[in-house]
């Protein structure tokens, strides 16, 4: 992937981009940024281009290893964090995954599709969406960018 280069990214696409670090749905970026949730797609589409990522998971955690994180606010009549992500609160105990569950976490977290940990398992696609479905149940997550991010920060990847 090419190395972020913050001078190509607008000011709103930056913001954009930190508050994908926290794993919030377009919804929600929206909402904080009082934007249209089609706006923040056309965005992302171009921070994707920008950066030479694939997708949100990429790119969020390609933004958060070079440190671009922030506290976003929360919008009027959305839940906190934790509770949007249906889980933990920081500091709280870790769940327990199995030796499987995080083998395939570091690999969503490498940017590897369901098929392709699949195939470097060699098992099914669907033996791997049933593991994914228990790693963010274990999480508290709600999506593969959220269950990334969360490996990334507990270090299951470099």
């Amino acid at each position: 992937m090419a190395e972020l280069s913050f001078t190509a990214l607008t000011s709103r696409e930056y913001c954009i981009l930190r508050q994908l670090t926290l794993g919030l749905s377009n919804r929600l970026i929206a909402r904080n940024l009082d934007i249209s949730e089609k706006t923040v797609k056309n965005h992302l589409s171009s921070i994707y281009l920008k950066i030479g990522a694939t997708d949100r998971t990429q790119a969020a955690l390609h933004a958060q290893r070079q440190g671009l994180t922030e506290e976003a606010p929360v919008a009027p009549g959305a839940a906190p964090e934790t509770e949007r992500a249906g889980g933990r609160a920081a500091g709280s105990a870790t769940p327990v995954l199995s030796e499987r569950e995080r083998h395939i976490l570091r690999l969503l977290a490498q940017g590897l599709s369901n098929r392709l940990i699949a195939r470097h398992l060699t098992i099914s696609e669907k033996t791997v969406k049933n593991h994914l479905s228990s790693i963010y149940l274990k999480l508290g997550a709600t999506d593969r960018t959220q269950a990334a991010l969360h490996a990334q920060r507990v270090g299951l990847v470099a």
